[in-house]
């Protein structure tokens, strides 16, 4: 994305527009916790909490690299213009998409879909720039503080679909120990969610808390596989989210009518000239592209 000529950030809009809560989470130093605290307090602190729980605010990179602001912003380039660059003397940074008002709602009544399609656009973009995969997004290199030198991109925030890359794969791994930054939210809910259909029936007869605790105990199993485990608060609305949901629309005929009906697909024979339909598909390829790698 070429930024000449456009209105680039500035620390004033990155504190008063860009910084998402009211009382974020910052720290000086990673080995020592992070506290909730003022706004302005911990717009002094060397790491902030850029977008609460409730809230994606903005995609944040950790480009492990001396080059990372050359990654970033070097032209011809496969993915947008950063907004922000927050790089140590190291040149190693942290790179950052704004979405304004395009944020993602991340509470236990969002929808899935779009941090579905916000955890691709993440992937994506740390293929684009080789970004650190474990790297978990809660906290950023503040981008106001001297220990860090800042170089600002464009002032207007972007769409996900405006982040969408070359790279942006059509699914993002799914199991717990591939997991990191928004995708450890997305395994954690069909991680979950799949063990926990079945296992009403069995628990059909007992109370909503014991119900809730019960998906809650998973999900904190889950969330332990991660490299980077999610916090509690994380872990906690999801699964009341599962189980709210579960408990709210299951009974025992809707059970059993699912039931029968995965069954009823699992019991179908597949005729010979879809095998053989399903094969060829497989292993379709493109002759050109072939013959031009070959040359």
């Amino acid at each position: 994305m070429d930024t000449s000529g456009a209105l680039l950030l500035s620390d004033a809009q990155w504190a008063d527009e860009v910084l998402l809560p009211h009382r974020p989470y910052a720290t000086n130093y990673l080995d020592q916790g992070q506290y909730r605290m003022s706004r302005d307090d911990a717009l002094a602190m060397r790491y902030i909490e850029h977008s609460p729980h409730a809230l994606l605010g903005s995609i944040v990179i950790d480009c492990d690299h001396p080059d990372a602001a050359m990654r970033a912003f070097e032209q011809p380039s496969d993915h947008p213009a950063p907004n922000w660059v927050a790089q140590s003397p190291s040149g190693r940074a942290h790179l950052g998409w704004w979405l304004g008002s395009n944020h993602i709602c991340r509470t236990d009544s969002a929808r899935l879909t779009p941090i579905r399609y916000a955890h691709r656009i993440e992937t994506g973009l740390k293929i684009s720039v080789s970004g650190d995969f474990s790297y978990g997004g809660q906290l950023t290199k503040n981008p106001i503080h001297p220990d860090w030198e800042t170089i600002y991109g464009p002032s207007t925030p972007y769409t996900l679909r405006q982040l969408a890359t070359i790279h942006t794969p059509r699914q993002a791994p799914r199991r717990p120990d591939r997991a990191a930054g928004l995708g450890r939210n997305v395994t954690m809910f069909d991680t979950a969610r799949t063990w926990a259909y079945p296992q009403w029936w069995h628990h059909r007869h007992d109370t909503l808390d014991q119900w809730l605790t019960l998906v809650l105990q998973h999900c904190h199993a889950v969330n332990t596989q991660f490299a980077d485990p999610l916090p509690f608060v994380e872990v906690r609305a999801t699964a009341h989210s599962i189980g709210k949901w579960i408990w709210r629309n299951f009974d025992e005929v809707t059970f059993r009518a699912r039931q029968a009906k995965r069954g009823s697909k699992g019991g179908k024979v597949i005729s010979p000239a879809k095998i053989e339909a399903n094969r060829k598909r497989a292993t379709k390829f493109d002759e050109k592209a072939m013959l031009e790698a070959i040359i």
